[in-house]
Order: structure tokens, then sequence, then C-alpha cells
């Protein structure tokens, strides 16, 4: 992804900012994208609206929390397509995933992003009602966001 652009590039951020850890994935779209100069979305659920988002994107990527006990709280792992298509989607609500979306969207549209990646960030707490990260989170935060610019600026071959 050595061609990313800005006018090409778009961020969107997946979560609820009145439960707790939930809302990392908005929270880090908008400093990422402000940060680099990127146009983002913040979006509460996932649905075929973020067709409407990404349409005319070549690169797309999107920031969400997941819960896995195995894996440590503030790790970020990075999914394509292709990785959540064939397991439980840690994106996943009310019957659709992120994969199915761009599936529908791939057979409807011929502007379809060409690469989409995807950051997980596991969490501890998705239940509480509050408008504050875990202490785990907060902790760990500045290193996400760090990983994240880095990634975002290496797939663009630092040009952003």
């Amino acid at each position: 992804m050595k061609n990313l652009e800005k006018s090409n590039t778009f961020l969107i951020g997946i979560g609820n900012n009145l439960l707790t850890d939930d809302g990392v994935g908005p929270f880090l779209a908008e400093k990422i994208g402000q940060k680099l100069g990127l146009p983002y979305r913040t979006v509460t659920h996932i649905s075929l609206d973020l067709l409407d988002l990404v349409i005319g994107h070549r690169f797309v990527y999107i920031i969400d929390s997941f819960r896995n006990h195995k894996i440590p709280v503030g790790e970020v792992v990075p999914f394509t397509l292709n990785d959540l298509e064939y397991q439980q989607n840690p994106t996943y609500s009310h019957g659709i995933t992120i994969p199915i979306i761009f599936n529908i969207g791939q057979k409807l549209y011929s502007r379809m992003p060409e690469n989409v990646r995807i950051f997980g960030i596991n969490i501890s707490d998705n239940q509480t009602v509050s408008e504050s990260f875990s202490d785990e989170i907060n902790h760990k935060l500045k290193r996400i966001r760090t990983y994240l610019l880095n990634k975002i600026q290496n797939d663009a071959g630092g040009k952003i």
C-alpha cells in the first residue's frame, strides 16, 4: 500500500463511547485522523451504512475493540477481511459482519476499497456504563496510538 494518499484513505472507529473500553475505536480514529490529516468517521454499530462511508476510497482502516481472554488487554491485532471471513468476527453486531458488508458492496458497487485493514484492540470491559476507559486501556493508550500511527504511515511509505 505504498500508494496510500490522504484523499483516498478513510478511517472508521467502531464503538460506543458510553460503554467503558468499547469507545476506544472511535477515540483512536479521531486522534489518528486529526494527527495525519485523514478523514474519519465514528459509528456505534456495524451495519450496511458502512458502505456509504467507504465507497470511493482506495484504502480503509477500521479500528474496533474486541474481547478475548487469551490475549493481553491493550493488544492490537491486525485483521484483513479474509482473516475474519471464516471465524467468529470480533466486530460482530446484529447478525452482520464486516466481511459480509464488504462482500455485498463488492457485488453492488464498482468503487469499493482496494485494501481494508481492521485493527482490533483487546479490551476487558465493554459492559459498564462509563465515558472513561478502564485503567488497563488508559495505561496502554499512548502505545496503542503510536502503533496504529506507525502502521498507517508505513503503509503510506512515510508520505503521510
